[in-house]
């Protein structure tokens, strides 16, 4: 159900650089918000024009008529934009075949290798690391294993090296396909069909943001407790070696790493929020780019639900009009059905 102007949040305060982070159930509700069609236009064309870099804008400004003129480009945008979801958009010959030959184009398939060789590369210092700590402790060593911290250092610096390529590539690839965009007139308003969306993080990516704030908040809470612990045992104790450099040290440590992983949870919350705001402003109203036939046709070819009153509590009556939820002839057209619990409130 629409909801009314004066209940929706105003759209554009949401994009600025300087927006509060939003948890995950704030993202869930954005991106099921009913928006109306001027504030989704308004929305999305202040969302692309900030998405899009300067010579972006300034290859789609001539068929926007806003030369030099940011304002105009975003107002201007907007209309175009605001047809699209109030009308729908036209169908344009070839449209999806050029959208395919350009993400077959931009799919950065090298920099997909080398991020793949990478993540290889971490999983068997990973599994090196596990059968040296076996081993240690079979043999009953106690110091730490021979290789295992050459081998910790590999493993976190593949995880950043797969990390970085692949946030390249996913970059690389949304910029070449906005630069696809921008050189079609109304294309930015139409949307841009894909099969698989812009921003769509890769293994490493999604690794390293999984385990970095995960591995921070662990390291900060038992460095904490670790510090607090040495200082009161410490001062039990009273004995003539003092740990209290150490105990402070671990403490301050431990709550900043805290902190760290914190802002770290928030800045991901920020990131996927934008990330909503985007796809919903790139989102390509047409039939699916995988298929030919529309959205539109399904829906026309299939009957609409019917209420069969399995909720009916008397299983006598035969009313058609009770238990279907059908209208009859003898019935106002703009009546609704009874529900069964009013049904049982009046008698």
């Amino acid at each position: 159900m629409s909801v009314g102007r004066h209940q929706q949040p105003d759209p554009l305060h949401r994009i600025g650089p300087f927006a509060l982070p939003r948890t995950a159930t704030r993202v869930r509700e954005l991106v099921r918000a009913d928006l109306l069609p001027d504030e989704r236009a308004t929305a999305d064309a202040a969302v692309m024009t900030a998405w899009l870099s300067p010579a972006q804008r300034a290859r789609y400004a001539p068929s926007l008529r806003a030369v030099d003129d940011p304002d105009a480009f975003v107002e201007r945008l907007a209309d175009e934009r605001r047809v699209v979801l109030m009308e729908g958009a036209d169908p344009v010959p070839g449209e999806l075949e050029d959208a395919a030959r350009a993400e077959r184009e931009a799919r950065q398939s090298p920099l997909r290798v080398l991020e793949g060789v990478l993540l290889v590369g971490a999983l068997a210092c990973f599994v090196g690391i596990v059968l040296l700590s076996m081993r240690a402790d079979v043999q009953g060593l106690t110091s730490t294993p021979e290789g295992v911290p050459e081998l910790a250092a590999a493993l976190v610096s593949t995880v950043a090296a797969s990390a970085v390529i692949g946030a390249v590539a996913t970059r690389r690839r949304d910029r070449a396909m906005l630069s696809w965009a921008v050189n079609r007139p109304g294309q930015l308003g139409r949307g841009i069909p894909l099969r698989s969306g812009l921003q769509v993080q890769s293994a490493g990516p999604s690794l390293a943001r999984s385990l970095g704030a995960a591995s921070l908040f662990a390291l900060g809470i038992l460095a904490a407790v670790a510090g607090a612990a040495v200082l009161l045992i410490t001062l039990m104790l009273r004995s003539e070696q003092d740990y209290t450099t150490l105990g402070l040290a671990l403490l301050v440590g431990g709550v900043v790493a805290f902190l760290l992983s914190v802002l770290l949870f928030r800045w991901y919350a920020r990131r996927l929020e934008r990330i909503v705001r985007r796809a919903r402003a790139v989102q390509w109203f047409g039939p699916d780019p995988d298929s030919l036939e529309g959205p539109s046709v399904e829906r026309e070819e299939s009957p609409p639900a019917v209420r069969t009153g399995s909720m009916e509590p008397d299983s006598t009556r035969t009313t058609p009009a009770r238990t279907t939820g059908a209208v009859t002839a003898n019935e106002d057209a703009s009546e609704e059905p009874m529900d069964w619990r009013d049904e049982l409130r009046e008698r």
